[in-house]
This record gives C-alpha cells, structure tokens and sequence, in this order.
C-alpha cells in the first residue's frame, strides 16, 4: 500500500496539494517576520506559563500578562521598523498588524522547515493559549487567522484555470541548468502574458504564486532526493528475501540483526529487517513529499 502511495511524481506543481502550498513572503511581510522572530527571542513566554509553578488557578491570568507583553514587545519593533502601526496605547488598535504577523510566522516554517528551531515551538504554545475564550476576551481579539496559500491566491485573482495549464510544470519546477533556467523563464512569461491581462500588479501577484509552487517543488526534491538514493542503494545491494545473490548476480549481505548485538534491540531475520528498512524509506518519502 505505501508503495502505492508514493509511485507518484515527487514533486508535481499542479496537484491539489496547490490548496496548501504556502505563498511566499513579500518584502511588507519579511520586515513583519523580523519583529515577530525578535520579540519571540526576548519572551519568557513558555519559562513562565508553562513552568511547574504556573498553578491552574493563576495560569489564564499569567497568559495574558505574557501575551500583552509579548504584543508590546512586537509594537514596539514594528515602529522601530517603520511598519504602519497604530500608536493608540490599546492593544487592540493593532490586532491586524499582529493576526498577520502570526501568520506570517506560520506560513514561514511551512516554506522552511529548518528555520525558528528554536521559536517556533514558543509561538505555537502562545497561540494555542491565546484562542482560549477568556484569553480571547481579555486581549480583545483573536490573534489567529488562516495561512495564506496559492489555492487562495488564485482563487482571489480567479485564475484558479493557471493550475490546469499544461505549461504550469515547466514554469514552476526546479532549473538544474541554464538551458532549463532559460525555458522556465519562458515558460513564466508566456503564462503571465496569457492571465494577467495588460495588468501589472495582477502580473506581480501571479508571478508570486508561481514562485511559491517553484519553491515548495524545490523544498519537496530536496527532502525526497536523499531517500530516493537510499531506496535506489537498498535495493541495489540487497536482495529481498535472500543473502547470497544480489539483484545483479553478485553476493549480497545480510541485513539480519540480534538483540544486544551491535546496539539492536530486536532481533530481525534478513527479509524482515529488509522489509522493515524499505518501508520506513517509502513512508518517510511519501510524508517529505506531502503526498501522505
């Protein structure tokens, strides 16, 4: 069944997974970015919510104390930055600048999973608290909104019609040379001439969404990559169920493992540990390909 799953391209621009393919960040929402990841660096948000001595009782109150802290903190980076925001002494005159600031946040680690090892796990378990009713109603608003994707992007352009275009693979998919380089400029061209009508900002917002499927393709052919080579190295080497010949007639060694030999701690016949080894291959490339 997992071979099934993942017999499909790896990285395929037009498949419904456009729904949650991120957007790319713009230049409003990088500097938006830097405020959220420095006030993230400054906050003792999880060391004084969820610390042993943040008692049921006191936990809601302590929450919001930190969430209005970590606001502040982010109001005033974001003046700092010169990012238009309101300098009324409520809070709430800047929910919108912090509901995107959040989001952006979000919608960053989607696009990089190596980036805010450190932050992200404090964001998450701030907005987690903050969609409680009585944190909610004692900040007055909701600071979560929903991630900006292509699917919505295009949706808004009403060009949803580019996702089926035969010419979309080529122009949102890794160059590995010039000549490819070359082609998929052209390809991106042709595509923008054909849906944005004369309109240059409908021109820029739809070139947007076609970097952001070249970007999740690249992100999902480098995660991918390396297993496909296990796989291929595998299956290669070894031979399924036998350890004297391998697929291309030469000795093949055995894969069986002993528990307390070696640091294992079961005890796996060669086909067994073969099998075990190949499937947890597949499942990692179907859930690196978002194909799960």
């Amino acid at each position: 069944m997992i071979a099934s799953v993942v017999a499909r391209p790896t990285a395929n621009p037009s498949s419904p997974a456009d729904e949650y393919i991120p957007l790319r960040l713009n230049d409003r929402e990088r500097a938006l970015l830097c405020v959220l990841e420095g006030a993230l660096s400054v906050s003792e948000y999880t060391d004084r919510v969820d610390s042993v001595m943040a008692w049921r009782g006191a936990r809601t109150g302590r929450a919001v104390e930190e969430l209005q802290e970590m606001l502040a903190y982010m109001t005033g980076l974001a003046v700092a930055a010169s990012l238009k925001v309101s300098h009324e002494p409520c809070l709430e005159a800047n929910a919108d600048v912090f509901r995107e600031a959040f989001e952006v946040g979000r919608r960053f680690k989607g696009m990089n999973p190596d980036k805010m090892r450190a932050s992200y796990g404090k964001l998450i378990y701030m907005l987690q608290d903050a969609t409680a009713p009585d944190v909610i109603r004692e900040l007055g608003f909701d600071p979560l909104s929903r991630v900006q994707t292509v699917h919505a992007e295009l949706a808004l352009l009403s060009c949803l019609d580019l996702l089926e275009e035969p010419e979309l693979p080529l122009a949102a998919s890794p160059a590995h040379s010039a000549e490819a380089a070359d082609a998929k400029a052209a390809a991106t061209a042709r595509l923008l001439a054909r849906f944005a009508d004369g309109d240059a900002e409908r021109a820029v917002r739809l070139e947007r969404c076609l970097l952001s499927l070249a970007d999740h393709a690249c992100l999902v052919e480098a995660h991918v990559s390396p297993v496909d080579t296990m796989l291929r190295l595998l299956r290669t080497h070894f031979s399924p169920a036998s350890t004297s010949v391998g697929p291309g007639g030469a000795a093949s060694a055995s894969l069986q493992i002993t528990a307390g030999r070696g640091g294992a701690r079961l005890s796996h016949s060669h086909a067994s540990q073969y099998a075990y080894v190949e499937q947890s291959l597949l499942l990692w490339r179907a859930v690196l390909a978002c194909r799960a």
